[in-house]
C-alpha cells in the first residue's frame, strides 16, 4: 500500500486586501497543512501547484520554503507542481522558483517542461507517478491519451484537470489536481482537489471548504480516503444573505448594523466580510452611512480588516408623480414626501418664506 497526502495552492506572498499580515498567515497555513499531513505518515506529500503567488517570490518566502522542505527531506517524498502563478510569463527571469528547489533535491517536479514521470517502490510495490504542471487543455489531453500506466499503482497529478471526468483514462488509481481553491472529491472516479491551504480569493472561496486529502492505495482498485479540514490561521467571518431590496436608507443602515452586531469572533483581529445584495434606488444609496457603519463594526469587532462588498444594484432615481407640475410649492412638497428626504421637515417649514408671493 502507498499513502498519499495531497495539498495545493498555498500562494505564498499573497496579501489579501494588501494586508501585510496575510503574508505571514499564508506561511503559517502551509506549515499547519504540512504538519497535519505528516501526522498521517504518508509515503508521498503532493502539492499540486501555486506554491508561490508570484514566480519571483520574496526572499523570506523562499527561505521559509527551503527550511520547511529540508525538515521533510528524510521523512517523505515531496512532489510539487508548477501552477499558473509559479510560471514566469513575460518576465526576464525565465525559470520557475521550483527549479531551485529541484536542484537542491528538496522536491520532485516537472523540470523545465510541463510533464515528467518517475517510479519508486513503497511497501514492496512499484508506484508510477505522472506529473503535469500548468499547461493548456490541449496539451493536458495529449499527455492523458499518450502516456500509459505500466505499474499496478499509477497516479496522475496536474495543477488543473480541465477534462470531463468521464473522459479520463481508467488505468490511473488516483487523479489529483488544484487551481480552483475549493475542496472536491469524487470517490467513484477517484479524483481529488483539496482546495487552497489559506484564503486567497475570498469571493470565489466563500462558502467552500478546504481539506487535506489522504489516499491509501493498493492494487485492489479500492482507495481509502481520509479527510481533514484545513482552517485558515486567521479567523474569517463571512456575512451572506443580506438583501436590501426595496429598503429605504434608514432600514438599510439598521440592517447592516444589526448584521455586524450578530457576529461573535473567537479570535483576535478577524477579517470580516459582508456581502450585500439587492436592488435599491439612488436616494437610498446616497443615504447609506458607510463611514458610520464601518466605524461601528471596527469598534465592536476589532477586526484586522472589515470589508462591505456593495453587491447591490441601483435602479436610478425613484419615480416621482407631481399632481400639479406648475405649482412650485405643491410639487416640492410632493417630491419631498415621495422620496422620504431627511430634510423634508426643515425645508417645508421655511418653504413659504422662500417662495414668497408664489405660496398658494
Amino acid at each position: 500500500m502507498v499513502r498519499i497526502a495531497h495539498i495545493s495552492d498555498s500562494h505564498l506572498g499573497n496579501s489579501l486586501f494588501q494586508l501585510t499580515e496575510r503574508r505571514e498567515d499564508a506561511r503559517q497555513c502551509l506549515t499547519k497543512a504540512v504538519d497535519m499531513a505528516m501526522r498521517h505518515s504518508p509515503d508521498i506529500l503532493v502539492h499540486t501547484g501555486d506554491l508561490f503567488h508570484s514566480p519571483l517570490p520574496q526572499n523570506d518566502d523562499m527561505l521559509f520554503v527551503i527550511e520547511l522542505f529540508k525538515e521533510l527531506r528524510d521523512k517523505v517524498r515531496v512532489v510539487v507542481l508548477d501552477g499558473n502563478h509559479d510560471i514566469p510569463y513575460g518576465y526576464r527571469y525565465n525559470f520557475s522558483p521550483l527549479r531551485g528547489l529541484e536542484t537542491m533535491e528538496l522536491i520532485v517536479s516537472t523540470g523545465s517542461g510541463p510533464y515528467s514521470t518517475f517510479t519508486e517502490t513503497y511497501d514492496g510495490k512499484k508506484v508510477e507517478m505522472h506529473l503535469v504542471s500548468w499547461t493548456s487543455t490541449h496539451q493536458l489531453e495529449y499527455f492523458l491519451n499518450s502516456v500509459k500506466a505500466n505499474e499496478d499503482i499509477s497516479l496522475f497529478f496536474a495543477h488543473d484537470i480541465s477534462v470531463e471526468k468521464e473522459n479520463l483514462p481508467v488505468y490511473f488509481n488516483y487523479y489529483g489536481c488544484g487551481h480552483k481553491h475549493n475542496f472536491w472529491l469524487d470517490e467513484e472516479y477517484d479524483i481529488g482537489r483539496p482546495g487552497s491551504t489559506c484564503f486567497i480569493n475570498w469571493d470565489r472561496e466563500m462558502g467552500g471548504k478546504k481539506k487535506l486529502i489522504i489516499v491509501d492505495i493498493d492494487n485492489s482498485g479500492d482507495n481509502e480516503y481520509t479527510l481533514e479540514t484545513l482552517n485558515d490561521v486567521r479567523e474569517f467571518k463571512f456575512i451572506t444573505g443580506v438583501d436590501i431590496t426595496g429598503m429605504g436608507s434608514e432600514e438599510v443602515n439598521q440592517t447592516l448594523t444589526n448584521s455586524l452586531s450578530n457576529l461573535s469572533p473567537k479570535k483576535e483581529k478577524p477579517i470580516v466580510i459582508m456581502k450585500v445584495n439587492g436592488l435599491i434606488d439612488s436616494e437610498t444609496e446616497r443615504g447609506i452611512e458607510r463611514k458610520e457603519i464601518l466605524e461601528f463594526g471596527e469598534k465592536r469587532l476589532n477586526p484586522l480588516f472589515l470589508h462591505i462588498e456593495p453587491n447591490w444594484q441601483c435602479a436610478g432615481p425613484r419615480n416621482v408623480n407631481l399632481s400639479e407640475p406648475l405649482n412650485v410649492e405643491k410639487s416640492i412638497r410632493e417630491y419631498m414626501e415621495q422620496t422620504n428626504d431627511k430634510m423634508a421637515k426643515d425645508i417645508l417649514e421655511i418653504l413659504p418664506k422662500l417662495l414668497g408671493s408664489e405660496v398658494t
